[in-house]
């Protein structure tokens, strides 16, 4: 019992629990939505939401990812005191330029008028918890982050009870409940930094590292999301339909992707750093395994594609079931460029990370027209990969021309 008790409080332990429970609640929050809101609902969900992670994103660019780094070559109090409070200045930023554009004269923005207070409250509260999460893992605070998105938890009750559900007041209890579960955290950021205006040298280093990690992030979004944005026009309500379910459905993978930068980066970045090469080569084995094991997992999906996307979305996308092939081939390709990836990113090759990108960016410019009207939606996944392709060739190439690697 014993050596049970302590099987569960080590930190691999706690981190697979909380991404039981973050990944779990995403995944049954996008599901849960899709049956008890309308088909027309639920598409302007999934547009705030799109947006929502473009500010996530710009947070992470500015804040997060340059603390992560920061913080494992040596953390301090004044550290994280600097992006706490950055953060809230940020955030309401966001939420002023969003009260600012409710009253523009553009009709298309009825829905955005009619629901601003709701779409504020809910990416405001996303944000701000989402920062919150990812600092505290990069900090080691598991079990605080465990108790967070425990918290949340609350709003599926609150959405499944509500009778007469729309899209407003779903918008509204998710950002209570992101608000919530962002109090314990503020708690602690408050009671462990240090804070002060001479802070020139940190707001130096995250201006220097964020300018490029920012430009990445915003030309990141746009590579990510371009084809699915021009595959409705191109490809049809349906089609675009079954794209978004299956995409909505890899979201999982999405998270534990996620997961990994955010609580396993630091970590190896901080051996890394201190030269320990023993436990470093230890963690780079167990990261190593758990990509493994979504790659099993993956291709289980592939397999078992026709039945999995008729338990997903019924029997009208029974045909559609090659979009799950289509896209699991995709994050083969994904999970094969993360150890690239986390080179770049440890190793601060933060101009690299963003060429990248804009590489991806261009080739889905210049290819979209030609990849959706002559391949549908296997044109929108395979632009989608060779994406990827061109990301990871282009960092292996950089990588190996200056003989550095963090798995060396």
């Amino acid at each position: 019992m014993k050596k049970l008790t302590e099987l569960f409080r080590r930190p691999t332990s706690l981190v697979f629990a909380d991404q039981l429970i973050f990944s779990g609640s995403n995944f049954l929050l996008t599901f849960l939505l899709a049956r008890k809101l309308g088909i027309s609902d639920f598409g302007l969900f999934s547009s705030v939401l799109l947006v929502t992670y473009l500010l996530v994103g710009i947070c992470n660019a500015i804040l997060v990812q340059p603390f992560q780094i920061l913080s494992a070559k040596a953390f301090t109090k004044k550290s994280l005191g600097f992006v706490f409070l950055a953060s809230v200045v940020l955030i309401l930023m966001f939420s002023a330029l969003m009260f600012i554009i409710k009253f523009l004269p553009v009709l298309s923005l009825s829905f955005f008028k009619n629901n601003t207070s709701a779409i504020i409250a809910f990416s405001a509260a996303y944000v701000f918890q989402d920062f919150l999460r990812k600092i505290l893992l990069s900090i080691d605070r598991i079990q605080l982050v465990l108790f967070i998105d425990s918290i949340f938890l609350i709003a599926f009750p609150l959405l499944w009870l509500e009778k007469d559900l729309d899209l407003g007041k779903s918008l509204l209890i998710i950002g209570i409940a992101n608000a919530a579960a962002s109090f314990p955290g503020v708690w602690f950021c408050i009671r462990n930094s240090e804070f002060g205006l001479k802070n020139a040298s940190i707001f130096h280093y995250h201006f220097t590292e964020g300018k490029w990690l920012l430009s990445a992030s915003l030309v990141q979004w746009f590579s990510n999301n371009f084809f699915t944005l021009v595959a409705g026009i191109y490809l049809g309500v349906n089609a675009l339909g079954a794209l978004r379910l299956v995409q909505s459905f890899f979201g999982v993978i999405n998270v534990v992707l996620q997961t990994l930068e955010n609580y396993y980066l630091p970590k190896t970045a901080q051996l890394h750093y201190q030269n320990k090469k023993e436990e470093k080569k230890s963690l780079l084995l167990r990261i190593s395994k758990g990509m493994l094991a979504l790659g099993i997992l993956i291709i289980g999906f592939f397999i078992f594609s026709e039945p999995l996307i008729t338990v997903l979305g019924g029997a009208k996308y029974q045909q559609y079931g090659f979009v799950i092939k289509l896209v699991s081939s995709l994050y083969i390709v994904i999970l094969y460029s993360y150890p690239t990836r986390i080179s770049i990113r440890i190793l601060e090759q933060n101009k690299a990370f963003f060429v990248g990108y804009c590489i991806s960016f261009v080739f889905s410019l210049l290819s979209f027209h030609f990849l959706l009207t002559y391949g549908g939606l296997y044109g929108a996944v395979a632009g989608l990969g060779i994406n990827q392709v061109l990301m990871i060739l282009y960092w292996k190439m950089l990588l190996n021309r200056k003989h550095i690697s963090v798995w060396a």
